[in-house]
C-alpha cells in the first residue's frame, strides 16, 4: 500500500526526529505535522479519491491516539478516536497547538482543577462521553464568572430563556453561576437533547445552537440527520459548525498531550481520590435572608470562601420568604447551627430605584445605613458604579 511503502529509512529518520523532540508550551512540529494533514485531506476530497475500508483501518491504527501507561482511559473517548482524522478537526488540532489558543485551552484546564474533576467525575458516573469534560472549556474557559455577548452566564454558559427546568433565576439567586449546580444543569440538558436526536454530534451541537435552530436544520435540509452534512451545507450556524470539531480537537490534545508535544496536567491522582459533592461539603436549609457575610463572621471562615461556595446568591444574601440550602465546608454543619442563633435576619423596608446624580454614599446617608452593609445586602462593591433606574435593597436601619 502507498501509505506505508515509504521506505525503512524514512520510518527510522521519522523516529529519529520524533525521539528528539522535548516537551514544550506548544509544539510547531506537531502543529506543521496536522498542517499537512489538512492539506492531504483536502487534496483526497478534490481528487475524489477514497480509501478502502482496510486501509482507513490501518491508518486509523498507525495514528492512534497513545494509550496511557497505567490504564486504557483513552478508550472511552469513542466520539475523538471516530472524528479525529476529519478535515475541521485536524483544522481545529492545528489551531490550538497555536500560542494564543494553547496557553487559553491549558489555563482553562489547569487553573479549575476542583471544577473539572468534579465534571469528569460527574460524566463517569453517569455513563456519558468522556469528551463533556471539555465542553467548558470550549463554552467558558471552566470560568465559573463567565458572562458572553448575548448574556449567557457562568462554566456553562446557560441563558436566562434555557435556565428552566434545569436551574433556579429570580431576583435573588442565580445557580447558573453554581459551577456544581450548572454542571448537573448541563449535563442533564445535553442528556435530553441525546434523546431527542439519538445522536451526540447532534445532541452537543444543539446545545449551542439551541433546539430550534437544530430541528429547522435537520427540516430544512430534507431529514438529514449527519452532523458533518449539516455543517457542510451551511444549515446550522458557522459557531455551530466549528463548535464540534473544537471541542474534539481540545478533548484530544488534553487526553494525549504527548501525541502532540506538549505539557497538560491531567489530575490523575485527585481524581481517584475525590469524593461526591455529597460527601465533600455539609449542606443546611435557612428560611429567612441572612447575609453571607454575617453567617461567615459568626461561623469563623473567610467571607469569599463561604461566598466562592455560594456563588448564586447574587443579592450577598439568602433569599427571603424561600427555603435556600448553603453549601459549608465539610464538618461546619454543628458549628453553624449553633451559630444561627446569633446571625440577625435581614429586614427590608422598601426597595429604592437609582435616580440620576446618585451616588452609594449619599443614599447610605439619607437612610442611616453604612455603605458596606448597602452593599453586602446588594452584592455589589463599595467602588461600582451605579446605573440609573437600578433597584437598590435597603436594609433596616436596626440591623
Amino acid at each position: 500500500m502507498k501509505f506505508f511503502a515509504k521506505g525503512a529509512s524514512l520510518f527510522f529518520l521519522f523516529l529519529t526526529i520524533f525521539s528528539s523532540l522535548s516537551f514544550c508550551n506548544y509544539s510547531d512540529n506537531a502543529a506543521d505535522e496536522i498542517s499537512e494533514k489538512v492539506e492531504a485531506s483536502k487534496k483526497v476530497e478534490k481528487s475524489g479519491t477514497k480509501k478502502s475500508k482496510k486501509e482507513k483501518v490501518e491508518i486509523q491504527n498507525e495514528d492512534e491516539l497513545p494509550l496511557p501507561e497505567e490504564d486504557s482511559e483513552i478508550a472511552l473517548f469513542a466520539i475523538v478516536k471516530e472524528h479525529s482524522e476529519r478535515e475541521e478537526v485536524l483544522h481545529w488540532k492545528e489551531e490550538f497547538l497555536k500560542e494564543r489558543r494553547f496557553k487559553f485551552m491549558k489555563d482553562a484546564v489547569e487553573n479549575y482543577p476542583e471544577y473539572r474533576i468534579f465534571v469528569r467525575k460527574s460524566v463517569r458516573e453517569q455513563g456519558l462521553p468522556a469528551e463533556l469534560e471539555y465542553l467548558p472549556v470550549i463554552e467558558s474557559g471552566y470560568n465559573t464568572k463567565a458572562v458572553s455577548r448575548s448574556g449567557a452566564k457562568g462554566m456553562w454558559q446557560f441563558m436566562s430563556n434555557s435556565v428552566h427546568p434545569y436551574l433556579k433565576l429570580d431576583e435573588y439567586t442565580d445557580e447558573r453561576l453554581d459551577p456544581w449546580k450548572s454542571t448537573a444543569a448541563g449535563l442533564s440538558k445535553l442528556q435530553d437533547n441525546y434523546k431527542m436526536y439519538g445522536d451526540w454530534l447532534l445532541a452537543i451541537a444543539a446545545y449551542n445552537c439551541g433546539n430550534g435552530k437544530m430541528r429547522a436544520a435537520i427540516k430544512k435540509s430534507g431529514g438529514e440527520t449527519d452532523f458533518w452534512k449539516l455543517a457542510a451545507g451551511g444549515y446550522i450556524p458557522k459557531q455551530t459548525a466549528d463548535y464540534i470539531p473544537e471541542l474534539l480537537a481540545v478533548a484530544e490534545i488534553c487526553v494525549a498531550p504527548q501525541k502532540f508535544g506538549v505539557e497538560i496536567l491531567d489530575f490523575k491522582e485527585e481524581f481517584s481520590s475525590m469524593q461526591n459533592e455529597e460527601d465533600s461539603y455539609d449542606f443546611v436549609t435557612v428560611k429567612k435572608p441572612y447575609l453571607i457575610s454575617s453567617i461567615a463572621s459568626e461561623i469563623q471562615i473567610e467571607e469569599n470562601a463561604l461566598k466562592k461556595l455560594n456563588p448564586s446568591f447574587t443579592k450577598g444574601f439568602t433569599p427571603p420568604a424561600t427555603e435556600s440550602t448553603l453549601r459549608l465546608p465539610k464538618g461546619m454543619r454543628e458549628n453553624f447551627e449553633a451559630a444561627l442563633e446569633n446571625v440577625q435576619e435581614l429586614e427590608f423596608p422598601f426597595k429604592y430605584k437609582v435616580v440620576k446624580g446618585d451616588s452609594l454614599w449619599a443614599i447610605s446617608r439619607r437612610y442611616g445605613v453604612t455603605v458596606k452593609l448597602l452593599c453586602d445586602t446588594n452584592g455589589i462593591k463599595e467602588n461600582a458604579l451605579l446605573k440609573i433606574n437600578q433597584i437598590l435593597y435597603i436594609p433596616s436601619v436596626n440591623f
